[in-house]
């Protein structure tokens, strides 16, 4: 194998050999398109300068390597991934308020739906299943339309979980709510912050798809 063709093997092992490539490849070593062209062609002439160049570039690849070919083309033995791997971002399902009934329940189940979109993990909270944005004015003071709400999954209608007077999720039959909550035996009693214009309300316990905790919020300001 010519050293012009290990280095468009350098191409290949890090960009592979589909459309764009070759423009990786340009832009990794800072070279024009036709300059990086002529060195794959055999029979061209690569200086001290270009392997410099490359070896820049690419520190795993060994000199000796791309000199002469002998040896492995990488320092170690172990496989270098690629440079264009996608790094995994921890992801939560973003809940709007006038979701459909049912809607957390699909989107913790991992199911896609329209109505939820993947937001980035906030690692401010220590642990939190979705997130909620607020619609409307009837947990102001507390809770303006706009906030993200972080929510902890407690259960699906499961009662003794509940941390009874505090700021819960209610994915119910009627649709999604955030309410403070208090147990009245077969309903839960849903009280706003916002107490001239949104009165109290029950819930019947058997209509309840899915239960949150919420445990923290963010607000742009």
């Amino acid at each position: 194998m010519t050293i012009n063709k290990r280095i468009e093997e350098i191409k290949i092992h890090y960009f592979g050999d589909k459309h764009g490539s070759h423009k990786q490849f340009i832009e990794k070593v800072g070279v024009a398109s036709n300059t990086a062209s002529n060195w794959m062609k055999d029979g061209y002439s690569v200086g001290k300068g270009v392997i410099d160049q490359i070896l820049v570039a690419f520190p795993d690849i060994s000199y000796a390597w791309l000199l002469t070919g002998e040896g492995e083309m990488l320092k170690s033995n172990k496989n270098v991934e690629p440079l264009t791997k996608k790094v995994e971002i921890e992801t939560r399902p973003r809940i709007p308020l006038n979701a459909a009934a049912g809607s957390i329940s699909v989107a913790l189940d991992g199911v896609t739906n329209d109505d939820s979109e993947q937001l980035p993990f906030v690692s401010a909270f220590s642990n939190y299943n979705y997130t909620i944005l607020v619609k409307g004015d009837s947990m102001e003071p507390e809770f303006m339309s706009g906030d993200e709400l972080a929510c902890l999954q407690l259960t699906n209608g499961k009662a003794r979980f509940i941390q009874w007077g505090r700021y819960h999720v209610l994915d119910t039959a009627q649709g999604v709510v955030v309410k403070r909550i208090y147990d009245n035996g077969e309903y839960i009693l849903c009280k706003s912050e916002n107490k001239e214009l949104y009165p109290d309300f029950q819930i019947l316990k058997e209509d309840i798809y899915n239960i949150g905790l919420v445990i923290g919020m963010l607000r742009r300001y």
